[in-house]
């Protein structure tokens, strides 16, 4: 078992795999996305972990000051059936044998009231409408969320005390990037005194000129990326193809069918 991670501390470089790709460079992922987000949550048919794949996904377009990860405790070759390299607008980084989480100490809970929130019961409690069956005493894998520079130094890190205890979506981590100073500074803009004389001189229309231009509303639907799951793409819980996502190597798949 490791150590718990605090803001000064070092997260080592290493390779990991997604649904999609094997070996990746976790140094690249955080030159390129420096300050980046890095969400831990349990096995990916877990509902909380679903639900918040989810929300990350339709609100990943207001996180425009750093990047955003995360790591599940799941088999990659077990979701590529379902998540292709255009699937999400974010990395999802498989850990099924808990290096990182044991790395990390990043604990696991047992009993319903100590894991699991207000929230999360909400989650739960719609998930078993939909055939969810949550094993008894079964320990229950929590979250941890990191900010990282690029050099792998922790920024911000946070253990969660429940389930659900994570940024709400990424417009939360947007501010929690605010909070902190992380966010780059914008250029000032370059203004010519003499530009709104010119215009009045000419009977230029402030209001005219703008409905006239090119500039269009910003559509988060319209990304660069094909498709982002929603409710309707996630499958049954119960689903074969999800049948050996597991929690932990140890422990029965709480979606296995008998």
């Amino acid at each position: 078992m490791g150590k718990r991670i605090a803001p000064g501390d070092k997260i080592p470089f290493f390779q990991y795999d997604t649904p999609y790709s094997a070996q990746n460079s976790f140094r690249a992922l955080l030159e390129q996305n420096a300050p980046l987000v890095l969400v831990f949550m349990s096995n990916f048919g877990h509902p909380v972990t679903r639900t918040f794949v989810s929300r990350y996904s339709h609100s990943r377009y207001k996180l425009t000051g750093g990047g955003f990860a995360m790591v599940v405790r799941s088999y990659p070759e077990k979701l590529a059936e379902n998540i292709g390299p255009r699937s999400l607008p974010y990395p999802l980084l498989c850990d099924a044998e808990g290096v990182l989480y044991d790395l990390l100490d990043i604990p696991s809970k047992t009993g319903f009231w100590r894991t699991c929130s207000l929230e999360g019961w909400r989650i739960l409690k719609k998930a078993r409408r939909r055939g969810y069956v949550m094993p008894a005493h079964q320990p229950q894998q929590m979250p941890l969320t990191l900010i990282l520079d690029a050099d792998g130094t922790v920024l911000f890190s946070h253990y969660g005390s429940s389930l659900t205890d994570v940024p709400e979506d990424c417009g939360a981590m947007q501010n929690l990037l605010a909070e902190l100073d992380l966010l780059p500074e914008e250029p000032e803009e370059e203004t010519d005194d003499f530009a709104s004389d010119d215009y009045e001189e000419e009977g230029y229309d402030e209001e005219e000129a703008y409905d006239e231009g090119e500039e269009e509303d910003y559509d988060p639907d319209a990304d660069d990326f094909a498709h982002v799951p929603d409710d309707s793409d996630v499958r049954e819980y119960n689903s074969p193809k999800l049948s050996h996502t597991v929690l932990l190597g140890l422990l029965d798949d709480p979606y296995e069918d008998d």
